[in-house]
């Protein structure tokens, strides 16, 4: 059985995923920014990377980017644009996925924060496709 790697994902108040976007200070992201940065890891808004991944697939001709049709129509959708705009996700560096122990850590450190600065959700994904829906 292979090891898989882990994500961790957020889903954040409105104010919360404003001041990260926006790279606002605010004592609630700081925190969470102190976390990544015990890590060496990135917050990552999930619209905001589906939109970048559009933006360069329409540079580099979109029938090399599997996901496109897909991702656009999400990003176009004002319901889903404001769910995945409160969605975050943890990345090592440029890496999306790492190591569990990593995952773990982090994990820990947010559920312990989630009562006290608008974490709606902390959720460790693996890589393990079995236990993950999969975009068409």
């Amino acid at each position: 059985m292979p090891d898989w790697l882990y994500q961790v994902r957020l889903k954040l108040s409105h104010e919360l995923s404003e001041d990260l976007r926006e790279d606002r200070p605010s004592k609630n992201a700081d925190e969470l920014r102190e976390i990544a940065s015990e890590y060496n890891m990135n917050i990552v808004c999930t619209f905001d990377a589906f939109e970048a991944y559009c933006v360069e697939a329409e540079l580099n001709g979109i029938q090399s980017y599997p996901l496109y049709k897909w991702t656009k129509a999400v990003i176009q959708n004002p319901i889903k644009q404001q769910k995945h705009k409160k969605s975050f996700a943890f990345y090592l560096g440029l890496e999306q996925i790492y190591e569990k122990k990593i995952a773990l850590a982090v994990q820990e450190k947010l559920e312990a924060l989630k009562d006290k600065i608008d974490i709606l959700d902390v959720n460790l994904i693996d890589s393990n496709p079995s236990k993950n829906p999969q975009p068409p």
